[in-house]
């Protein structure tokens, strides 16, 4: 059994009673409001999400500690739906989106977790959002069973799917659940330019990357679209650590006045 001490919370401004041991071990309870987008990262203190090396580099940049899989995981096991970008399947090779794929020693916890929320026993389906429709036909190909895939892309091919129309579409796909939303970056920029109400769950590690013209593959936490300052901020609604990196949350609303 995981130590009590895997989470020590440092703030929580949204405290509910725990439903569950994961939550006993979370200290408190973890909820996702259907009418939110959940989104979900782990960065560099300098904001670096991705080191461009292929495959999926989550580990390479947050250090795969064991706190950040099990938030993970508890989110997955929390969603309607789960929302992913194109290029985050291309890189994640045969990645299923389940919770316990993430951490499979807590499996039993995790499907205890998603009856304690009222959701089905069967994971949240993927929604993949590409604007490639040969690409979207690979990779419903090459989905397997334990995950349902849906992929969200335009015909005639276009730039980018709107957020209304990601939106729309997920909440219809996962019943009006909960959407949780995996990136990448470009995705999550997507997702800001549009006033839908966002929860920003990001992990800190502690480490700084930096950016040069020689690492273009380098990716920061939003990507694809510049906001005028202040269009969008967010609110701290809790606040986890784990040895030195920090889990926090983020309530991001339409607009924000400078501070």
């Amino acid at each position: 059994m995981p130590s009590p001490a895997l989470f020590e919370v440092l703030a929580d401004t949204e405290q509910a009673p725990p439903r569950c041991a994961l939550e006993e071990e979370y200290g408190a309870a973890l909820v996702l409001a259907a009418g939110r987008v959940a989104v979900n990262f782990v960065s560099t203190i300098d904001g670096i999400v991705s080191y461009g090396l292929g495959g999926g580099d989550s580990s390479a940049v947050g250090g795969g500690i064991a706190a950040d899989r099990l938030l993970m995981a508890m989110l997955r096991a929390l969603a309607g739906v789960i929302v992913v970008g194109a290029g985050t399947v291309r890189v994640a090779g045969k990645h299923q989106w389940t919770p316990a794929t993430l951490a499979p020693d807590r499996a039993a916890d995790l499907a205890e977790l998603r009856a304690a929320a009222g959701l089905p026993a069967t994971p949240a389906p993927l929604l993949v959002v590409s604007t490639s429709t040969g690409f979207a036909r690979n990779v419903e190909a090459a989905s397997k069973p334990e995950t349902s895939f849906r992929v969200l892309a335009p015909e005639p091919p276009q730039r980018r799917v709107d957020a209304a129309t990601i939106v729309a579409t997920a909440r219809e796909l996962g019943g009006g659940g909960a959407i949780l939303c995996e990136g990448g970056p470009r995705l999550f920029g997507t997702l800001l330019a549009d006033p839908a109400p966002l929860d920003l769950f990001l992990t800190v590690a502690p480490q700084l990357a930096g950016r040069s013209s020689d690492t273009p593959d380098r990716l920061g936490l939003v990507e694809g679209v510049a906001l005028p300052p202040w269009a969008r901020g967010g609110r701290l609604a809790s606040m986890r650590r784990a040895g030195e990196h920090l889990l926090l949350r983020y309530a991001v609303d339409a607009a924000q006045s400078n501070p």
